[in-house]
């Protein structure tokens, strides 16, 4: 089994970027990464989709896997050239509090870049995507914040929880080189319609890129139309023929047309939003300490409110 000495990795967070970062960084000819977007490898997570648990096939391209085999991980770096910086790109690594050790084992001098997102969007995007891929059933973000709670990462409604980024944060601050960390900022980064993606090369010690193409939104949450039809075939019984007949971009494309509506989505209500200013403040607060960001002012987060936090 060749090893591979993986020299870095983009940690986070869910839905705050990770997939459009994978579609710029790949972009690099100095820059290699496998064709499964998110491997898993370095945390200990798990998925209600028995499918991302099989061996990806070589060469055939995959959102998420959850590899636990280490010779099927380095084996994705195969066709890494020699003179290339070799990536990864998984947000359960940045959940999982037992990673960072791992990474550090594995590469104490990786670079580590993580995305952070206004926690409130992050969990509204996060519940629209779970609803649009059928995990979650309640059909308003108020009742699936109250609903009981399914601790997985595939398809899990740990939608608060994964926006406290503290405690999140501090394994890695407490065992690398702040220097090897880097944290960008989600709202400003996609805004700049990937020019602060010179900053990121800079950081990664490589040289601008300027045939980058950016224009492309990314795993964007959509409005589901159809919805019937969508539950009905993602049945195991029906799904796995499909997974046969068709290959990841076909299928792609094919729900795009059917099955997701563009432009539209579920408005978060003001109030709620105010609620969980209070809910996450005491959190950015300590995550501000920790990175020197002003997180409270690029994400426009008040002060103070009377306002109780959501449970």
């Amino acid at each position: 089994m060749k090893q591979v000495l993986v020299d870095f990795f983009v940690i986070g967070v869910a839905r705050g970027g990770t997939t459009s970062l994978y579609n710029y960084l790949q972009q690099h000819p100095a820059i290699f990464l496998p064709k499964v977007k998110e491997c898993n490898f370095f945390s200990e997570v798990d998925s209600l989709d028995k499918e991302v648990y099989l061996k990806p096939e070589k060469n055939k391209e995959y959102h998420m896997k959850i590899i636990q085999d280490e010779a099927v991980y380095f084996s994705l770096f195969d066709n890494a050239l020699d003179s290339q910086l070799k990536g990864e790109i998984s947000p359960s690594y940045l959940w999982d509090r037992n990673t960072a050790e791992r990474i550090f084992n594995h590469n104490p001098n990786a670079n580590l870049l993580i995305s952070l997102r206004n926690p409130i969007e992050r969990a509204h995007s996060h519940y629209l995507m779970n609803y649009q891929t059928g995990h979650e059933k309640e059909s308003s973000f108020e009742d699936a914040l109250k609903a009981p709670k399914n601790n997985i990462w595939g398809g899990g409604n740990m939608y608060l929880e994964m926006g406290m980024y503290y405690e999140q944060l501090k394994p890695y601050y407490d065992r690398f080189n702040s220097e090897n960390i880097k944290v960008i900022v989600s709202e400003e980064w996609t805004r700049n319609n990937g020019e602060a993606l010179n900053e990121i090369y800079n950081f990664l010690g490589l040289q601008s890129f300027d045939a980058l193409e950016v224009d492309t939104a990314h795993n964007a949450a959509k409005q589901i139309k159809n919805k019937g039809l969508l539950a009905f075939l993602r049945l195991e019984k029906i799904k796995r023929p499909l997974k046969w007949l068709l290959p990841e971009k076909a299928k792609d494309k094919l729900k795009d047309r059917w099955f997701y509506k563009e432009g539209e989505k579920q408005c978060l209500d003001p109030e709620t939003y105010r609620r969980l200013e209070d809910h996450f403040r005491e959190d950015i607060r300590k995550t501000e300490d920790l990175t020197g960001l002003d997180l409270s002012g690029k994400w426009r987060i008040r002060n103070n409110s009377n306002l109780k936090t959501i449970e």
